[in-house]
């Protein structure tokens, strides 16, 4: 709903993205619905502490649901009254942890329907018996009268409320120009808080708001490039890309430098094969200019992407010395035929790299998303392309 000066009102925006009707009676199919609206009201909650600890990187689904240093966090999302028995997991769960680590500090975060948000619940020894009770869980005196000290119930808003909330702080931190910008941000964040779980084991799953700026960056860039080129038309960005690619070999920098393709089921592996003879033949200057790494991400068969470069004489070294052999990393850093003028290191194998390479210049290559540099560059370059057969008309 708008308005009458034509804006829209936050709540409003949110019930047409989230139509939540509070006449109809639940059912139990709407199950699915509860808990999806319960993961999306625990990154909500994740991406506000993130807002209000700049300087700290913040741990998701590790521990607890979130944690920061030695404070963690349980977030939950209940339509009913409060009853102490609807969170007697996750304080069975912080009991434990807190045996573990005693210097542990805990903080329920939940919204019921009769508690004000701000309003704080603090554990009694009878609470927390009759919570422990439940698990057959035994823990002593000491233990039971400290964590009562670092453990607390604070209730918060609603999701609509904790929703609103949350644009208003991208608007202000993310610079969102108005509250539809910053819907549309919200989901870039949700993406990225999804990736962090889902890529990463527990006690990896880390984002900051660094890391939040970043993934903001990188969709308006992906956006801007994929927008210019259709706007202005595709063949006018490619040519305004190639001046950054057009100069000499002899001019080419001693550097050691990485170029990231993203790939899926629809690359074709012999456009990849070209691509690596052109940055083989650009950037492979002996004795100076040392063999280009090339790294790819996506769903796809590297295998495939191998066997091409094969074909067309694009040699390369990767660290394995035959197909299925083991991974010495020495073996790609310095490798036995320094000829092929090109190394391929996977992705996972990055950091490794990083430990024996100082990497100078990132180049990614992408057909719908770009990525950040996985260290930090002197020069970083991200070009979008059609198709990688495009390639031979930049470089």
């Amino acid at each position: 709903m708008a308005k009458r000066d034509g804006t829209v009102r936050p709540a409003a925006l949110f019930t047409e993205m989230h139509p939540v009707s509070p006449c109809v009676k639940p059912r139990e199919s709407d199950g699915g619905h509860h808990a999806i609206k319960g993961f999306a009201y625990q990154f909500d909650a994740s991406l506000l502490e993130t807002f209000r600890h700049p300087r700290s990187v913040v741990q998701v689904e590790g521990k607890q649901d979130l944690s920061i240093d030695e404070y963690h966090m349980q977030i939950k999302n209940r339509s009913s009254k409060f009853a102490l028995s609807e969170l007697s997991t996750a304080i069975h769960l912080m009991v434990h942890q807190f045996m573990e680590d005693p210097k542990s500090r805990f903080r329920l975060h939940c919204h019921f329907s009769d508690r004000a948000p701000g309003e704080i619940f603090a554990l009694s020894i009878d609470d927390l018996d009759s919570t422990l009770a439940l698990f057959s869980c035994i823990a002593s005196d000491e233990v039971r009268q400290n964590f009562i000290k670092a453990c607390e119930i604070a209730f918060a808003e609603n999701y609509e409320e904790q929703f609103t909330q949350l644009l208003q702080l991208i608007k202000r931190e993310l610079g969102a120009q108005d509250i539809s910008e910053a819907v549309s941000y919200h989901a870039i964040l949700h993406g990225h808080v999804r990736d962090a779980i889902l890529s990463n084991a527990p006690g990896s799953r880390v984002i900051s708001q660094r890391s939040l700026k970043q993934a903001i960056s990188t969709a308006k860039r992906s956006i801007f490039q994929s927008g210019y080129a259709e706007y202005c038309g595709y063949e006018k960005y490619l040519k305004a890309v190639r001046k950054n690619y057009n100069f000499k070999s002899v001019n080419v920098l001693p550097r050691e430098r990485i170029f990231s393709f993203e790939c899926d089921s629809f690359t074709n592996p012999e456009d990849i094969a070209e691509a690596a003879l052109l940055l083989r033949n650009r950037y492979h200057v002996p004795p100076n200019s040392p063999a280009p790494y090339l790294t790819f991400r996506g769903d796809f068969d590297l295998t495939s992407i191998k066997s091409a470069m094969w074909d067309v004489r694009a040699l390369f070294d990767d660290g394995t010395g035959y197909n299925g052999g083991s991974f010495r990393i020495d073996d790609l850093v310095d490798p036995p035929s320094r000829s092929f003028g090109l190394k391929i290191v996977e992705a996972e194998t990055i950091p490794l790299l990083l430990k024996r390479v100082s990497l100078k210049e990132f180049h990614d290559f992408y057909t719908f998303e770009s990525v950040e540099a996985p260290f930090s560059a002197s020069k970083s370059s991200h070009v979008f392309l059609q198709s990688y057969a495009d390639l031979s008309r930049i470089l």
